[in-house]
């Protein structure tokens, strides 16, 4: 790439653009095969009563939950990033769920706020469309919901602690690497614990 094609803003819109449809056609893919493989499974225990159909369901409602739980976390993220107007350019390779770089030295505590926001609102939506769309007849489908409430669980009790430093003057970038060093693996097994709460009432 030329030095004038990076300066360039209607050529790094473009990219931009490019790259944001690439992502979205994969991750789009991906929710769709993780939702059909799951709904796949659940239709075959139903249909078979055979245990192994049972089992199979099983992950596949962990496995479509988590993938449609973290798409969306990470697409919730940078939608509240581009609506604030933040600088947030989409990444050349992106990074399993990870999908952009959000740029802390040209943003401001207000876009950061509206970048952090997305992400747990985008995860708590998701659920209660599900649970308005998806019944609880099976334990598979219990067990998707589940997923998906977990992981909101898991995210909020991550995010909202820096959402709230921030809020109070903190520093956006060290006030998330503070709160990584501090929890480690806490928040995931918190919404663990959450969610299996939550299948074990359900099913």
């Amino acid at each position: 790439m030329s030095e004038s094609e990076n300066n360039d803003p209607r050529a790094r819109q473009k990219r931009d653009r490019q790259r944001l449809k690439q992502v979205g056609t994969r991750h789009g893919a991906a929710a769709l095969a993780a939702l059909t493989l799951w709904g796949a499974g659940d239709a075959w225990a139903t249909g078979s009563g055979w245990l192994l159909a049972d089992i199979v369901s099983l992950l596949n409602a962990v496995f479509g939950g988590i993938v449609i739980a973290y798409l969306a976390h990470e697409w919730g993220h940078f939608a509240g990033a581009r609506t604030s107007g933040a600088v947030s350019p989409v990444l050349k390779e992106p990074r399993s769920f990870f999908m952009f770089n959000f740029r802390y030295d040209l943003n401001t505590r207000g876009q950061f706020l509206a970048m952090s926001m997305g992400g747990p609102a985008a995860n708590w939506l998701l659920f209660i469309i599900l649970f308005l769309m998806v019944p609880l007849d099976t334990a598979s489908q219990a067990l998707l919901q589940a997923t998906v409430f977990g992981v909101a669980i898991s995210v909020s009790v991550f995010e909202f602690p820096v959402i709230n430093r921030v809020m109070y003057g903190e520093d956006p970038q060290e006030t998330v690497d503070q709160r990584s060093r501090e929890v480690g693996r806490y928040p995931r097994n918190v919404g663990l614990v959450a969610g299996l709460l939550f299948w074990l009432l359900a099913a």
